[in-house]
This record gives C-alpha cells, structure tokens and sequence, in this order.
C-alpha cells in the first residue's frame, strides 16, 4: 500500500504540476503526505488513508494544518481512500454503491488498489478522478510489461533446446533412460579425432547432448536455479554470451586435456557460476558477503563432487568456469 500511495504521489508531482504537503502524522492518515494544486477556485488538497484510517480521522487536524502551511482559507480538502476490500454491489432495485460504509466528511475519492479502480468520486472530481485513473492504468500496464520482460526467456529457451535435443537422441538410441554413445557422437559430441578432422561445431554441439536423463535432470535443475539470477544480473544478450563463450571454452579445454568423449551442459553452468561470482565480488558491499561465500561453497563442492566421482569431464568444468569469469568481468556494469 505504501508503494501503491508513494507511485500516485510522484506521478501527480511529476505530471500534473502538483506540489507535495507535509501533513505529518496524524491518526488515521496512511502515509505522511499529501499533494496540493492551486485552482481557479482555491487550492486542492489531497490526504490518503485506507478504511481503518477513514474512521479515525480528524479531518480539522488536516485542515488546521493545511491552512496553517499554505496560509490560506480558501482550501478543498479531498480525502483519497485506498483499500482492497472496496467494492461496487448492486442492491435489489439495481442500484449501484459501496459495499463499506463510509463516513464522509469532506470530498471523497475511494480507490480499489488490487482493481486498479476507481470506485466512486465526489461531484466536481472528474479531472481529479482522470488523472488518478490515467496514473493507475499507465502503472498498471507498466507493471505487466515488466514482468514480462523480467521473465527469464534465455533460461527457457535453453532448457527447451536441451530437451528436444535429448528426445532425439532418446528417439535415436531407442533407451529415454540411457544415451547410446554412437549417438550422442553422431549428433555432435565432443571427439577430439574428429575435431581434428576439422569438425569444429562439435564445441557447441556437445553443450547440449546428455548421456542420460538423470544427466539432463540435473543440468536442467542447475540451469533453471541459476539462469534467472544471471540473466536479470546481465541481461537478456550478455546472458547468451557468457553461457555460449563459457560452454566453447569449457569444451577448448576438454579437447585440450581430455582424450574421452565429453557431453553435457555442465561446462556452461559453470561459466554461469562465474558469472554469479564476479557480481558478488564487484557488489559484495550491497548483497552481501554471504552471497560470494554462497557461490564460492557451491563451486567448491561441485569441483570436489566432480573429481570425487568417475567419468566426470573435470576439465571441461574448470573450462567453463574461467570463460564465465573472464565473459563477466568485461559485461558487468555495476
């Protein structure tokens, strides 16, 4: 509510030439401040207060203190009421009004906050009642539009991209559970021989082949708990980069210190890590030292974990985890 009351407050102030009042903290008013606009006819005051509020205000405090601030008489006050529980029923008859009683002691605006409406107004409102409304809708839309642009989509793609690959190479290996390894080489993997024959898209290829679906799962549950933060921290394009140069140079350093065939997204996820870390280095005094020794622990343990268990591409990890930090370092804007 506070946030909600705040945003009219600014908007009125940026937009609509009104200035803002110090009311202070008087019983019943939600927020300590108010806006005021001169008119042709006396100078408009606007308070707001939820319902609670409502009841218990002294509206000769406000207009004691209004008169006293702006020097002069001649002031409408307007008490804006803010509230979710507001509503518009109709009765038997057809008649439309408020489902809350309300005791009105000056001009009165209701506000439904979750709605995004407004309720009703006072007559000799209406251009109040406009601007509130285009404030509210402008907000409101604003508001979607970033959600949805805060949706993590790169994740999505990725995650997607991942699975469709591993139907197919489940379809081609006749086995969902495990990868059949003819396949996973014939679909890209890493292969240092053919990679000297000059197959060189094998170093993209392989980011995006798994050896089964508890490899895929895994990966999967990784990149959808890391992607987003990384991808809000860096945006939708530095995001791309950082997951692709990390998942080639992880696959550089397969091909250079590694002679098995080496699959999977993981190098990747590293680099995502990488990513994560220099933020928490560059920002520790806003998020936090916890956070760096968070990212910290979770690289220690999955570097440990990887040399502790067979068949690991190692390498590959480490590989991933320099071209993060090396991608990040040059992106990162505080």
């Amino acid at each position: 509510m506070e946030a909600y009351i705040k945003n009219l407050i600014q908007n009125l102030y940026e937009h609509y030439g009104y200035s803002i009042l110090e009311i202070g903290e008087i019983n019943g008013l939600y927020t300590n401040w108010g806006v005021y606009k001169k008119t042709d006819s006396s100078i408009d005051v606007m308070f707001f207060c939820n319902l609670e509020g409502s009841y218990q205000l002294n509206i000769h405090e406000i207009e004691t203190l209004a008169r006293k601030h702006l020097q002069t008489d001649n002031i409408r006050l307007i008490q804006a009421i803010i509230d979710d529980r507001l509503k518009i029923e109709s009765n038997e008859n057809g008649e439309l009004s408020v489902n809350q009683e309300i005791y009105q002691q000056c001009e009165l605006i209701l506000i439904n906050n979750v709605d995004n409406k407004v309720l009703y107004f006072s007559e000799g409102l209406k251009d109040k009642v406009q601007e509130l409304a285009t404030i509210i809708n402008y907000t409101n839309t604003s508001q979607n539009r970033a959600a949805k642009a805060e949706r993590p989509i790169i994740t999505y793609v990725l995650i997607g991209v991942n699975v469709l690959a591993y139907i197919l190479t489940a379809y081609l290996s006749g086995n969902i559970v495990d990868s059949n390894i003819n396949v996973l080489i014939f679909l890209g993997a890493k292969v240092n021989q053919l990679i000297n024959q000059g197959e060189y898209y094998r170093f993209i290829t392989c980011m995006f082949l798994h050896g089964g679906i508890i490899h895929l799962a895994f990966n999967m549950y990784a990149l959808n708990s890391l992607g987003p933060l990384v991808e809000k921290i860096y945006g939708r394009t530095k995001y791309v980069f950082i997951y692709f140069l990390a998942g080639i140079i992880s696959s550089i350093f397969s091909y250079i210190f590694s002679t098995g065939v080496s699959i999977g997204a993981s190098g990747a996820i590293f680099g995502l890590l990488g990513a994560a870390l220099v933020f928490a280095v560059k920002m520790k005094n806003s998020v936090g030292k916890g956070f760096m020794m968070n990212i910290v622990s979770v690289i220690a343990i999955n570097l440990v974990m990887g040399f502790s268990i067979p068949n690991i591409d190692n390498f590959g990890h480490m590989g991933g985890l320099i071209g993060g930090v090396i991608a990040s370092l040059f992106l990162f804007r505080r």
